[in-house]
């Protein structure tokens, strides 16, 4: 297995506010089956407010926020965990912080509601010249890097393609052969408990720009990393041993068997794990909820975790989201007072 070193401070994940049409957050499913339908509702490419056609958003932007984009200019680029960076250039502009508001709901209303959420980490205005009869005779610096605002969604759609292009053609859990497993040391600030994966201080994966971008915090949907409709999640546990190497070996028999058994089920693959501050967790990708769970449940309970064993989610819309593997009561951290979606029993 080949390595390489690198470091990052992990961020403790925000709650997420869902839109009117979204199941309530701690919504109780049947206790006994997960509902994934619901779930994948939540990270739809569809949900939430549909794209908009540019006159009609130009216009409600210009009327909600006194900011006319009529004659902006677009660039776009992809930056970590493959989110694109969006700058409008806005003649006349004042590099206001309301300009860049507006400049965010210009690009959501373009875009509509759900593609914005998974692709898009920044949207900033920019101040440029303005229009008039006079035509500037030097271009300057970045100029080439601009294109028309009507040319912003066929750009970021082409953006999406590419990404997708880049990934497997096929679910995880077909890929055979050695893959490059990376390790990640991060800094760990002490508290009393831990929410998400929040006490991780030493990662393993061959998935290093996905941790990355969950770990710093950053806008996550799983359709950026997997062009056939896998979803990421994570088995946060637990850890009872004292020994850092004993609770190491722990974790790779529980990730070897869970990963075994997922392929087995043609359900999911493991991604790599992490050891905590008080915490231990395995991710892995899960292409069917159902016998994906039900996989977890049995390894989980054949290596003997304890009730305090729990699935969450990577993507920032089912951040609410968590299941109680073993059927304990005790919800993750984070989560106090909440309802679990169910159990995996």
């Amino acid at each position: 297995m080949s390595t390489s070193r690198n470091r990052l401070r992990p961020s403790r994940p925000a709650r997420v506010a869902l839109g009117s049409g979204a199941p309530a957050p701690g919504r109780a499913f049947d206790p006994l089956v997960v509902d994934e339908a619901a779930l994948r509702a939540r990270v739809s490419p569809t949900r939430g407010l549909p794209a908009l056609d540019l006159p009609t958003a130009v216009a409600l932007v210009r009327d909600r926020h006194g900011v006319d984009f009529a004659l902006a200019r677009a660039r776009a680029g992809i930056s970590r965990g493959h989110l694109l960076d969006v700058v409008l250039e806005l003649p006349g502009g004042r590099n206001a912080a309301e300009e860049g508001v507006a400049a965010e709901e210009l690009v959501r209303f373009v875009l509509g509601e759900a593609r914005a959420a998974d692709w898009i980490g920044s949207v900033a205005s920019l101040a440029g010249p303005r229009g008039g009869l006079l035509q500037v005779v030097q271009p300057r610096a970045g100029d080439g890097r601009f294109f028309p605002l009507a040319e912003l969604v066929p750009a970021v759609e082409a953006a999406i393609q590419g990404v997708h292009a880049g990934l497997a053609a096929a679910p995880l859990w077909t890929l055979g052969g050695e893959q490059r497993w990376y390790l990640f040391e991060l800094d760990v600030e002490a508290a009393a408990e831990y929410p998400g994966q929040a006490d991780v201080a030493l990662v393993s994966t061959f998935m290093p720009e996905l941790v990355k971008c969950f770990l710093a915090g950053a806008a996550f949907a799983s359709t950026r990393f997997s062009r056939v409709g896998e979803l990421f999640l994570y088995l946060k546990y637990v850890s009872v041993e004292r020994d850092p190497r004993h609770a190491l070996a722990r974790r790779r028999v529980l990730e070897d068997a869970l990963d075994a058994a997922l392929v087995s089920e043609r359900a999911g693959r493991v991604i790599g794990g992490g050891m905590g501050v008080l915490y231990s967790y395995v991710n892995f990708a899960c292409l069917a909820l159902g016998p994906a769970l039900e996989v977890v449940r049995d390894v989980a309970a054949r290596v003997g975790l304890s009730e305090k064993t729990w699935i969450q989610f990577f993507d920032s819309a089912l951040g609410d989201a968590w299941v109680s593997v073993l059927g304990g009561e005790m919800p993750p951290p984070g989560f106090e007072g909440a309802a679990a979606l169910g159990d995996a029993r």
